[in-house]
């Protein structure tokens, strides 16, 4: 283990997230909050810098191996999400440390899922402006990945084999660069990030009777584009007309795309975007799920219309594991709520923000099913089992069906956890699947307007494992505990 690149880069993302409270910190002195809120900001982000910064004298090796990118990543989550909770124990408004801990946890992996009850959103909504804007941008800054930012500003020679870095931090089976270095590979992931954001920012700006203000716009655009789904109201999206319910959907599902196929748009290799195997699943799932509900759920609207603005919705919300809402669809009948809950586990696109498992696994998941029925009825052929015309590899497939055998079995284990805490069945192991899968609103008690307030701290602290794992795809974590990571080189 290089325990000095390991040092650095801790102290490198320290240093960034120090320097990102510094828009709380200016939120306070737009909306004039008091002193304390000030400095409920000002304290950790001094301190993260100096950390940072001391971390950071003593040179190391940039030599990089795959076991020190997914230290680093593992680490590198963690830190953040105990110090991102810092300004939210100081400023009173969450005196629990699990309350404070839980709440940035689930907004720096996009996940979602609160604590903040109806009447502390009202308090926060009056004098909090700086902690509703902290909890969203959590979303935009975990969205892409806090080292893939950093990957794209330090010089590439600092960080070694930053591809270990991506592999480990980016969601889904099949990462690589775009560009021959990854310095350029970030920064187009991150322009093109930074791009949609802000359409959808002037898009929900410009709406029809300016129903969103300046910092309304930004709140559900941080959530849409991370997939995060923290909103400042106790309502999410319902409050607002179908324009701004239209324009987050379409959004949201635009995220659950793979960043890869926008650059390659840009390039003009649009061919090989409508051939992609993954993105066509993706759309027919969706639309599929879209033409379910609708005609499970047409009988409860009052037009076709309202019937296929919710369906549309809370399938790009869902699919897209962002978790915002637009109706208690907890109030639906069985088959649409199944319907979601398969939405949950699918997830959208690898290479996305989103969460879930990813569609590409999927894909490959069917195929092998497929390849092996067809193997026992010829056992002589060799079945090859191919995704965008390439052949995928037997250690591919390995790897996803391995992936996806450890995802069940932390969902069960963790929902048989939280268990302790006298919920039924439903709301244990929807709020696992939720958490694990970075969605946020579950079905019962955690559905879309119901809280994970009432779970014990201890269960609070399994599902914060269970985000973080789930939004660095489970083996960043899992890695930390193996004693074979922490030998010297």
């Amino acid at each position: 283990m290089n325990f000095g690149i390991v040092r650095k880069l801790i102290g490198k993302i320290m240093v960034l997230i120090g320097v990102f409270m510094i828009l709380p910190i200016l939120v306070c002195l737009i909306y004039q909050e008091k002193l304390w809120n000030y400095m409920s900001f000002l304290i950790p982000s001094v301190s993260m810098v100096i950390i940072g910064l001391l971390l950071n004298i003593k040179k190391a090796s940039p030599k990089m191996q795959a076991k020190e990118g997914l230290v680093i990543v593992a680490l590198g989550w963690l830190v953040i999400s105990l110090f991102g909770a810092v300004p939210l124990i100081l400023s009173g408004y969450y005196p629990s440390f699990f309350d404070a801990l839980f709440e940035i946890t689930s907004g720096f992996t996009t996940t979602g899922a609160s604590i903040t009850s109806a009447d502390l959103m009202a308090e926060l909504n009056i004098s909090g402006h700086s902690i509703l804007f902290w909890r969203s941008f959590s979303h935009w800054i975990g969205g892409m990945g806090i080292l893939v930012f950093i990957l794209g500003i330090i010089p590439e020679s600092d960080e070694g084999s930053s591809i270990q870095i991506l592999r480990a931090e980016s969601p889904g089976p099949q990462v690589g660069r775009l560009t021959s270095r990854m310095k350029a590979s970030s920064r187009i992931l991150y322009l093109i990030y930074i791009v949609l954001t802000s359409i959808e920012i002037l898009l929900l700006l410009v709406g029809p009777n300016h129903e969103m203000s300046f910092f309304d716009t930004l709140i559900y655009a941080f959530g849409t584009a991370g997939t995060g789904g923290f909103a400042n109201n106790p309502l999410s999206v319902e409050i607002y007309s179908p324009y701004y319910q239209y324009v987050i959907a379409t959004f949201m599902f635009m995220f659950g795309v793979n960043f890869s196929l926008y650059y390659l748009i840009l390039i003009r290799r649009t061919k090989e975007v409508f051939k992609n195997e993954e993105l066509l699943t993706y759309l027919i799932i969706a639309a599929s799920s879209i033409l379910i509900i609708s005609a499970n759920i047409y009988s409860k609207c009052e037009s076709f219309g309202e019937t296929f603005r919710l369906a549309y919705f809370q399938t790009a919300s869902i699919i897209s594991t962002t978790g915002f809402s637009s109706t208690n669809f907890n109030n639906w009948p069985t088959l649409a709520k199944s319907i979601l809950i398969l939405l949950m586990v699918f997830g959208a696109c690898a290479g996305s923000t989103a969460g879930g498992l990813k569609i590409s696994r999927i894909v490959i998941i069917v195929k092998s099913a497929f390849a092996k029925v067809r193997g026992m009825v010829n056992p002589r052929k060799v079945q090859v089992i191919k995704v965008n015309g390439e052949v995928v590899s037997n250690e591919t497939v390995s790897n996803v069906l391995s992936y996806t055998l450890i995802y069940v079995i932390v969902m069960v284990i963790s929902g048989v956890l939280i268990s302790i805490d006298g919920f039924d069945m439903t709301t244990n192991f929807s709020a696992s699947l939720a958490c694990i899968s970075n969605i946020g609103p579950g079905l019962s008690v955690v559905g879309p307007y119901g809280s994970y307030a009432d779970f014990s701290g201890f269960s609070k602290i399994i599902l914060s494992l269970e985000m973080i794992a789930g939004r660095l795809e489970l083996f960043p974590i899992l890695i930390l505990f193996s004693r074979n990571t922490w030998k010297k080189m």
